[in-house]
């Protein structure tokens, strides 16, 4: 197992948020990531997805979410992440159940940084999250992907 240095500016954990709506799951991953250093907050459907993913993207160093997350799955999360708000630097796992090669391929040109096989297990998922988590992201460019995606979510006002 290895364990994940405390990120460079900041000396404090390196942080993953974990958006799966199993219970059992997010208590499995949970417990892998924080075996390698990782403090995990966590959802359990896609609109309590966005909220946490919003309000702590700027200390956020990794975004792992199932891709059959009810509310707003895997595909939506990347294209809200990766173009409509623009972000490049957050790396995004993504948990799959018997991917076929065209969903990898897709998932990853859609901007994963990995693919796991839910059946690969907790400590196959802390890999990969370690794998991806390779330098600290422009914070520049993730506060203007949370002006984009907050800007993408707040209802229009209609004039009366």
């Amino acid at each position: 197992m290895s364990a994940t240095p405390p990120t460079p500016t900041t000396n404090r954990r390196p942080r993953a948020l974990l958006l799966d709506d199993d219970a059992v799951v997010v208590r499995l991953l949970r417990t892998a990531l924080q075996c390698h250093g990782y403090e995990v907050l966590s959802a359990g459907d896609g609109a309590e997805g966005v909220a946490v993913l919003l309000d702590a993207l700027l200390d956020l160093d990794v975004l792992v979410v199932d891709l059959d997350l009810p509310g707003r799955d895997g595909w939506s999360f990347l294209r809200l992440i990766r173009d409509a708000g623009g972000e490049r630097d957050l790396p995004v796992v993504v948990l799959a159940t018997a991917a076929s090669p065209a969903v990898r391929a897709q998932l990853r040109s859609l901007g994963a940084d990995a693919v796991v096989e839910r059946s690969a297990g907790p400590a196959a998922v802390a890999r990969a999250v370690d794998a991806v988590v390779a330098h600290p992201a422009s914070r520049t460019r993730i506060r203007a992907t949370v002006d984009s995606i907050s800007a993408l979510l707040v209802p229009v006002a209609v004039a009366a």
